[in-house]
């Protein structure tokens, strides 16, 4: 006599689930195939796929979203590395919308970098502040952090990204500094030498976030360009933009200066993505895809 299979209705069903959804999963194309990047760099990512509506990467808590291409139907990203977070590879999630949801772990290796550390002996009031103007430097730091926590669901740079000046770079990004023997914070931007009244231009386009006057920075500009990436133009004598207003590629946005804590003319160039201190070079150094 032969033998007979017998398998419940709700076996049944379980099985043809399981077989259309592996039917239904986006085949997902993802370059670089391997992320790396120094601390302190960025890195720019494709993915693709058949039928693909949405993407998103999880890294940690933080959704970092990606934005359409229309030349391909591709989406892009940038993801940076603080230039202090420790080496090692950081375990991320792709989550990738299509006809059916697909999650793909992904690791991001973040490669060591040495920066260069710079000495100084600087008389003690050097550091010495009254309550009113530490009251002030609180105030003024909490604004700025409360900045990059938030990543606009839109997206305005374009590649590729120009420089906001000409100018030589007289302070490199990450430089160490130890004053007085005591380590201080890493330099978070790069200083380009800019001749007092030299036009600063926007390094992409950008909503205007922030114009102001900070006891460090000086006359202040921000700019958000969406997906948590923020440039910062710092030092400035005059502003030529309004909080709230849309800037374009190349347009002026402010005239460079001496306002602040500094000692000559130049401008404090610098870049937050999804709350990472990046090096601003980076943006201009990436072979973009054609956007």
């Amino acid at each position: 006599m032969r033998s007979q299979r017998f398998f419940s209705l709700p076996f049944l069903v379980f099985f043809a689930l399981i077989q259309t959804s592996f039917a239904a999963e986006p085949s997902l194309t993802i370059s670089p195939k391997t992320w790396e990047v120094y601390q302190g760099g960025v890195v720019f990512i494709t993915v693709s796929g058949n039928g693909l509506r949405g993407v998103k990467v999880l890294r940690g808590q933080r959704e970092i979203p990606f934005f359409p291409r229309a030349t391909d139907g591709s989406f892009v990203a940038l993801l940076g590395a603080d230039l202090e977070e420790a080496a090692g590879a950081k375990k991320m999630v792709i989550k990738a919308r299509g006809k059916t949801d697909t999650e793909v772990p992904v690791f991001l290796r973040v490669k060591k970098k040495d920066y260069s550390t710079e000495r100084l002996s600087l008389p003690a009031s050097f550091d010495r502040f009254d309550e009113a103007t530490l009251a002030r430097i609180r105030r003024e730091k909490k604004r700025m952090t409360r900045l990059w926590s938030i990543a606009s669901g839109q997206r305005w740079w374009e590649a590729h990204f120009v420089a906001p000046v000409p100018g030589a770079i007289t302070s490199p990004f990450g430089l160490r500094r130890v004053i007085n023997g005591s380590p201080r914070s890493p330099h978070s931007g790069v200083d380009l030498r800019a001749a007092e009244g030299a036009d600063i231009v926007a390094t992409n386009h950008a909503r205007v976030v922030l114009v102001d006057d900070f006891y460090f920075n000086g006359k202040s500009v921000v700019l958000d360009h969406g997906g948590g990436l923020y440039t910062m133009y710092f030092h400035l004598s005059d502003f030529r933009v309004k909080e709230g207003s849309q800037v374009r590629k190349g347009e002026v946005i402010g005239l460079a200066g001496m306002t602040g804590r500094v000692t000559g003319p130049h401008l404090h160039w610098g870049a937050r993505l999804n709350e990472a201190r990046v090096d601003p070079f980076e943006l201009l150094n990436k072979v973009w895809d054609k956007q």
